[in-house]
């Protein structure tokens, strides 16, 4: 062909198409397994990757790993998630295989624009709850719209701090905080995030204190009590059985927010409404606003749900 006279021609040879699943780079005895046999599901925390696996596969879990390692260049390691222990639910978790021989679980994590640092190993932590501390930036600024001015808020049960970050920078929204938990690495890593947010804030915040404590405890602490214009309640197991302990946390006067979770027989719901206005009618509160519903699902019959009451003090 004239057109391509005095062009040189080349040949090449085509390059495989790269695996487009991590099983694919296993090693040739363990791809001939069906696909149902591997984990269809993992979660990512930062650049950790926790895989729940069957008995059948934990013999071959080193080179699962190491296959989900070359796929993955953002993880650093992969671990067997065994289920959640202890008292404050924490995962087992396994080390199976690491990029870089270290096999620490402490990661970092963005939501929201924000970096939260996070360990699976050691303190629980759900990216799967991301909605919902949208919304509840959504509902404190109605409330401080509502109440005209900025607001001190309590999370007595705040773990790491996810519900934070978006709750301290923005503007007037926050004017102090009463932060903390009862799992000391929990709250190791949650003074590193808040120093951080608040410093993003670029504001002074009074009060801004973290604690380690029960927090059913707090009531006896006169530097952690009457303080609160809204209290968050995250401990979905038992939620409603330490309300009681949490009204002492908030300014008895005017209007107050109180926002939480729990997990719930689904029939149960409208029964779990009243009984939260019974709660803060026992308080000494007026309910004026109560909602609880479904956020997502926990088992066949049970429900993991978000409850909100606003109310009066009488």
């Amino acid at each position: 062909d004239a057109f391509w006279e005095g062009h040189a021609i080349v040949d090449i040879e085509p390059k495989d198409p790269s695996p487009k699943h991590w099983t694919e780079r296993l090693p040739a005895e363990l791809q001939a397994k069906p696909a149902s046999f591997w984990p269809s599901a993992f979660e990512t925390q930062g650049d950790v990757l926790l895989v729940k696996l069957e008995p059948e596969v934990r013999p071959h879990g080193k080179a699962m790993a190491v296959a989900m390692l070359n796929h993955m260049p953002s993880i650093r390691v992969v671990c067997a998630d065994n289920g959640v222990e202890g008292d404050f639910r924490v995962r087992s978790l396994e080390p199976l295989s690491s990029r870089d021989g270290s096999t620490h679980t402490t990661t970092t994590v963005r939501e929201h624009g924000f970096e939260i640092q996070v360990d699976p190993g050691e303190v629980y932590f759900s990216a799967r709850l991301s909605n919902q501390r949208q919304q509840t930036l959504e509902r404190l600024q109605a409330f401080r719209q509502r109440l005209g001015h900025p607001i001190v808020l309590a999370d007595p049960y705040a773990g790491v701090g996810p519900a934070l970050p978006l709750l301290l920078v923005e503007p007037d929204l926050v004017e102090g905080f009463l932060v903390g938990d009862l799992n000391p690495k929990a709250v190791d890593l949650l003074k590193t995030n808040v120093d951080r947010w608040a410093g993003r804030a670029g504001q002074s915040f009074a009060p801004s204190t973290v604690v380690c404590e029960d927090a059913r405890l707090w009531s006896n602490d006169e530097h952690l009590s009457g303080k609160a214009h809204a209290v968050l309640v995250n401990l979905p197991h038992d939620s409603f059985e330490h309300l009681p302990a949490m009204f002492p946390l908030f300014r008895q006067e005017g209007e107050s927010l109180l926002r939480g979770w729990t997990i719930v027989e689904r029939d149960e719901l409208p029964r779990q409404k009243e009984r939260l206005e019974r709660l803060v009618q026992e308080a000494g509160g007026e309910p004026l606003e109560t909602e609880i519903s479904e956020v997502k699902g926990f088992s066949t019959t049970r429900c993991f749900a978000m409850f909100q009451t606003l109310f009066r003090w009488q």
